[in-house]
């Protein structure tokens, strides 16, 4: 779900996953401004036990307080159990085809739940389709008109049924109206 939230967006959604104790349901929001830089994140996982959890450590990377060192130049939020944050740099970058950038992010890896540093490297490939890279690991992204993940090569594909009618005028002002493509800059390297 990509709703407009005051002078930004916020993607949000619902992950039902298997776990070795049963389905999990987890509930995320990722507010970022209107250049797609990440401003606020929420996690909130529930498992079959009753177990509510909110993994503290992410929310607090942009809360008021000052960021870990290795975190200071993350601007993105990658959730390991959704592609849905592989829109945020997607749309932040603003990349031509052919173009490619490296971006730094925070990573909740799952299961563990676990916040790690991440470089990922984006190349547009065609009008619809990137490539998404870090360490040995790539796939295939394709988007939708909006910039949301619709197939993770081999890992993921959106179920048409689920896709969430937006503002399409306004996504494509906000979109074509952000400064300065972003917070990157082509070619690689942050601005």
């Amino acid at each position: 779900m990509l709703d407009k939230a005051g002078r930004g967006w916020r993607l949000g959604g619902t992950a039902l996953l298997a776990a070795e104790q049963g389905p999990v349901e987890i509930r995320y929001s990722v507010l970022v401004n209107r250049a797609w830089v990440t401003q606020d994140v929420e996690v909130v996982i529930s498992f079959p036990n009753g177990d509510v959890r909110s993994p503290v450590q992410l929310g607090a990377l942009w809360s008021e307080k000052e960021r870990p060192s290795e975190f200071r130049d993350c601007v993105d939020v990658d959730l390991g159990f959704t592609p849905a944050t592989n829109t945020l740099p997607i749309r932040c970058l603003g990349l031509e085809i052919g173009d490619q950038a490296e971006v730094s992010a925070a990573w909740l890896r799952w299961p563990e739940l676990r916040v790690e540093r991440l470089e990922q490297r984006y190349e547009r490939l065609a009008k619809d389709r990137y490539r998404y890279s870090s360490g040995s690991f790539s796939a295939d992204l394709t988007v939708d008109e909006h910039g949301l993940v619709v197939d993770y090569q081999g890992l993921w594909r959106r179920s048409p049924a689920r896709s969430r009618l937006i503002d399409f005028a306004a996504l494509c002002e906000d979109f074509v109206g952000r400064p300065s493509k972003g917070a990157y800059r082509r070619g690689g390297g942050r601005a």
